[in-house]
């Protein structure tokens, strides 16, 4: 999840959600509706969209709080599930991994990989939580996490830590819906040459805005760095404001995107994907884990 947001904020969105009433949503979550509001306000301000829209007639989803209610259920989903493994195991019985994951990145894949290790590990508990890469690397350090899904292979390389590849993924172009290149099926990145570009924060996210930047080089251009930005929701607010473009990674076109349109490249550009830990420490569990995550290279 965004840093700042926490479990409530997603059951309280979620009962507003189905309830499309903040008295109602209040009254079956057993809150005040002043706190409600409160709670709903601050989650709209940390994901940077409006997600409700609130006139006399009632309360409404936007096309923003749409995406995202989809995305909550599944994580609240994931949460419940967690709290349900360790309840009926207990940690002194199968043990249990803590796990660190990009959401933007990892939110389809990870589900998978850990759905397919409980069937052969039913009695271990697997917690799961969205950090940023320099999040999971102090955490691997500290012994706070197993393993994490951390991203690209710089992120491991300049925490000193052990790599797996777990797959690879697509960057694509995205650019304000109102861009003089938004009805293209297909972009030339060439095609960006005096555009401002948004970057994702190099301290959070080591080697993400160096890929884009090889990129663009690679096209005959070197691209002229607006702001680095601290999330992808942050970055998705600035493009849609217009203030410049992205190359992101192809999963965050599942963050909530209002005004943004996303292109593929026709001059590819992709980057693997891994999963890290702290090899100084000893894991057997987390090692059988980490086993399984292979990719299988044809």
């Amino acid at each position: 999840m965004v840093a700042g947001m926490e479990l409530r904020h997603l059951r309280y969105f979620i009962g507003v959600a189905e309830a499309l009433s903040f008295t109602k949503a209040a009254r079956a979550l057993r809150v005040a509706q002043p706190a409600l509001s409160r709670q709903i306000h601050q989650l709209e301000e940390e994901v940077g969209v409006a997600l409700f829209e609130r006139t006399r007639r009632g309360t409404t989803l936007t096309a923003a709080g749409r995406a995202f209610l989809a995305e909550s259920r599944s994580l609240l989903r994931q949460s419940e599930e967690a709290v349900r493994v360790a309840q009926r195991t207990g940690t002194d019985q199968a043990g249990s991994l803590d796990l660190g994951y990009v959401w933007g990145l990892f939110h389809t894949r990870v589900p998978e990989i850990v759905a397919q290790f409980r069937r052969h590990h039913p009695d271990v508990g697997v917690n799961l939580f969205d950090l940023t890469a320099t999040e999971q690397a102090s955490a691997l350090a500290s012994g706070r996490l197993d393993a994490g899904f951390i991203g690209l292979a710089d992120e491991a390389e300049a925490a000193g830590l052990a790599k797996q590849k777990v797959g690879s993924c697509q960057f694509v172009a995205a650019l304000p819906a109102a861009h003089r290149n938004a009805k293209r099926r297909t972009l030339r990145l060439a095609l960006l040459a005096q555009d401002f570009f948004i970057t994702i924060s190099e301290k959070n996210y080591p080697g993400a805005s160096r890929q884009a930047r090889l990129a663009c080089e690679r096209a005959g251009f070197r691209p002229r760095i607006l702001q680095a930005a601290e999330r992808g929701h942050t970055i998705l607010s600035l493009v849609a404001g217009g203030c410049g473009v992205a190359l992101l990674p192809e999963p965050l076109r599942a963050l909530p995107h209002p005004g943004v349109v996303f292109r593929p490249l026709e001059d590819a550009v992709s980057a693997d994907l891994f999963i890290a830990w702290n090899a100084k420490r000893k894991g057997p569990l987390r090692d059988q884990f980490i086993a399984q995550c292979a990719v299988k290279e044809v």
